[in-house]
């Protein structure tokens, strides 16, 4: 069974939720691509170091107006590891979304966040900005 199939099952097994519902029809996108890792799964780090990241991405997504959802619950998983735990993720996209998901070591799922993308207007915008400003 394919990585998005077996998420989806896993997925579907969890408490009905918003987050929940929205993956569910994330991974179930015609045009859904893999785009982390191209081949095995690759490691990600530690789980201290995956909550630290996850808190200043959540608080940048708000900021900036970003649709999102998982977050909280991730966030949550992440808190209740071991600090050194290493996790893997895997990413995909589709034209309106990413989605990353992290799993254990034993290959269970943690979390996962979806991330809605920027019409191709605003990251255009975005880029010329931060060419004016950062270089």
């Amino acid at each position: 069974m394919a990585v998005p199939e077996l998420l989806a099952r896993v997925i579907g097994s969890l408490p009905a939720s918003e987050d929940a519902e929205a993956a569910l029809g994330f991974l179930k996108r015609s045009d859904l691509t893999r785009i982390v890792p191209s081949g095995e799964e690759a490691s990600f780090g530690q789980a201290d170091e995956s909550l630290r990241i996850c808190r200043i991405r959540q608080v940048s997504a708000t900021e900036a107006g970003i649709v999102t959802y998982g977050f909280h619950s991730l966030l949550s998983a992440l808190e209740k590891l071991h600090p050194t735990e290493i996790l893997t993720l895997t990413a995909f996209a589709t034209a309106e979304w990413y989605g990353t998901f992290w799993l254990d070591q034993a290959d269970r799922l943690v979390g996962f966040v979806l991330v809605q993308r920027r019409p191709p207007e605003e990251e255009q915008e975005r880029l010329e900005w931060l060419r004016r400003n950062l270089t």
